[in-house]
């Protein structure tokens, strides 16, 4: 089955290479910007869920577009966007819970998005897309079948136990703290 010109085997493998190179980025930030580690994203394990989709769904909505630098730009500013506003939304919906807020930040929208990364998604997306995509996809070619389904297998079965495990620290913070809304990582 194909989708987007991939099948389930090459996304699964672009998931865990954008997820991890997203938690990267966003640990980076935190280092940054707050001045100390912190372990980004839902999940214990160091991957970003939301950049690992993100990435293979941006590059299959974009199609033939994705050989435009400026169509990149533009779908990266709103498909990341959007998609930050409704998983941030979602989260706190779910759990009470923030994983991030941009209040702080000038020209935020309910401090779940801010004109600051919608552009930094803009020019990550042409840096991802533009360039770093086709390693990716070419380095997944490369993989012998036998040890990139082996890959597949492993890490699907942690993912699937630490999504659970970080579904019920979430519920049980939720319950904890009632009313309030918990910020679990933050900017200072």
């Amino acid at each position: 089955m194909l989708i987007g010109g991939y099948n389930l085997y090459e996304l699964f493998l672009q998931f865990l290479f954008w997820g991890v190179a997203g938690w990267l980025v966003e640990v980076i930030d935190m280092k940054i910007e707050a001045g100390e580690f912190q372990n980004r994203g839902f999940l214990h394990v160091p991957l970003c869920p939301l950049y690992g989709i993100g990435m293979p769904a941006l590059c299959i909505l974009l199609g033939d577009a994705k050989k435009s630098y400026l169509a990149i730009f533009i779908g990266g500013v709103v498909f990341c966007t959007a998609v930050e506003y409704i998983i941030g939304w979602l989260l706190e919906k779910l759990f009470n819970a923030r994983w991030w807020d941009y209040s702080h930040v000038r020209f935020n929208f309910q401090g779940r998005v801010c004109l600051r990364n919608a552009l930094l998604f803009g020019f990550g997306a042409v840096l991802s897309l533009g360039f770093v995509q086709p390693v990716v996809e070419g380095t997944i070619h490369q993989i012998p079948a036998q040890i990139g389904m082996a890959v597949v297998a492993v890490t699907a079965l942690v993912l699937v136990i630490d999504t659970a495990a970080s579904i019920f620290k979430a519920l049980r913070y939720r319950r904890e703290e009632g009313d309030a809304v918990v910020i679990f990582k933050s900017h200072r």
